[in-house]
């Protein structure tokens, strides 16, 4: 029998993780509490806190939760700022425990890597199985705003599919077996035609941007220009054939335009999903404007936001919205001071120890730089439980050097 070590328990700590981010709450708890484990399964306490306090990188994703941590000195509802806070521990403990893993090999960053294309995987037939059961049903549904069913939140899920596909992308550049070439070939394609079926405007914005990013990366290290604007070309195309011919598409547009419409009428938007998302960041840019400097408080987010939306969209009030937009919150809830010290936190890790040339990194965090453009990506447990996973596996990946940069 194996000695268990601290690669065994981080592997499977990864894997109770992931497959929680998918299907189980608590197994996302009970993997970060692992991974924990892992990172103090040798003992040497003192010196990896030394270690850990020396690495930039790490000490960015813990400035994340000082920051949000910082905005309860001035916020008047402690009671939701401790709510909102439980959510964000994971940026307080999980950095240090993934500094402090030792012993991470070239092969266990790609089999947690293959763990999260497979549970993804699972998601995704789970969810194309009830679309099969009634097809047409589904696709009318689209017309009403409603959405294929997803194992968990369809936003986060599509998010999480299109960074398998960038994991996937990845593992192609490195050294595979034949049939291991097939399988993740095949999971690219299947995984890009379910997002399109499911037509969630975030999963497709943050795949978009990984197919920038695999041109790019591809212009700069073959120069092949002729090839680049074939394969561009071919992409438009795909967009302009998927708006086009795919039917959930169509009616998502189609509800989009509707939505739209009402929205600027205000009539009849309390169960419209768009003008949820307007009206929250509305309500965020507003709110942000009467306190510029530090911002409200991460306390008193939801009651300003009710305040805001009962004197102008009085059909959102209470339905626990927060500005559909991560920067525009951060703007909201910490000021100028406190973005301008998320947008630091959040870039400066692609700088570190040349992370911009590794394709996995940078596009994974230029992926949720676009989720917060359009999400409130880290105001949920499992929102939380992605990024954290992504920065913070990626930096591990760059440190054990898993696959070539």
């Amino acid at each position: 029998m194996n000695k268990i070590n601290s690669k065994n328990i981080f592997l499977l700590a990864c894997t109770v993780w992931i497959i929680g981010i998918v299907w189980s709450r608590f197994a996302i708890s009970l993997g970060m509490i692992l991974i924990l484990v892992a990172g103090l399964w040798h003992g040497q306490i003192v010196d990896k806190l030394k270690s850990f306090f020396t690495n930039k990188y790490y000490l960015c994703v813990l400035g994340i939760f000082i920051l949000y941590l910082a905005t309860g000195l001035y916020s008047d509802n402690q009671d939701y700022f401790m709510q909102r806070m439980r959510i964000k521990l994971p940026f307080l403990f999980l950095p240090f425990a993934f500094a402090s893993v030792q012993n991470i090999d070239r092969e266990t960053i790609k089999q947690v890597m293959y763990v999260f294309i497979g549970v993804t995987l699972t998601g995704v037939l789970w969810s194309l199985s009830h679309f099969l059961l009634d097809v047409n049903v589904y696709i009318e549904n689209y017309s009403k705003g409603q959405i294929l069913p997803t194992p968990i939140h369809h936003i986060r899920f599509s998010i999480m599919v299109a960074l398998s596909v960038a994991m996937s992308i990845y593992l192609l550049m490195g050294k595979l077996r034949f049939k291991e070439k097939y399988f993740v070939s095949a999971v690219i394609a299947f995984f890009a035609i379910y997002l399109h079926i499911l037509a969630v405007r975030s999963g497709l914005l943050t795949f978009y941007v990984l197919i920038i990013c695999t041109l790019i990366y591809h212009l700069l290290k073959n120069r092949n220009i002729k090839l680049m604007g074939g394969i561009i070309a071919a992409t438009l195309l795909a967009i302009f054939l998927s708006t086009q011919y795919i039917p959930t598409v169509k009616k998502k547009i189609g509800y989009t335009k509707y939505s739209l419409r009402l929205f600027a009428k205000n009539e009849n938007i309390r169960e419209l999903s768009d003008s949820r998302r307007l009206g929250s960041i509305a309500a965020g840019i507003h709110i942000a404007k009467e306190k510029p400097i530090i911002g409200i408080g991460y306390g008193d987010l939801m009651d300003e936001t009710n305040n805001y939306l009962r004197d102008n969209y009085p059909e959102l009030v209470d339905l626990e919205l927060l500005p559909h937009n991560q920067y525009i919150l951060t703007l909201t809830i910490a000021g100028i001071i406190g973005l301008i010290l998320f947008f630091l936190f959040t870039i400066y890790p692609i700088f570190y120890l040349g992370g911009y040339r590794d394709f996995l990194f940078v596009t994974s965090q230029l992926m949720l730089f676009a989720s917060f453009m359009v999400e409130h990506t880290i105001e949920s447990q499992i929102g939380v439980a992605i990024y954290i996973f992504i920065i913070l596996f990626c930096m591990k990946n760059m440190e054990t050097k898993a696959l070539p940069q």
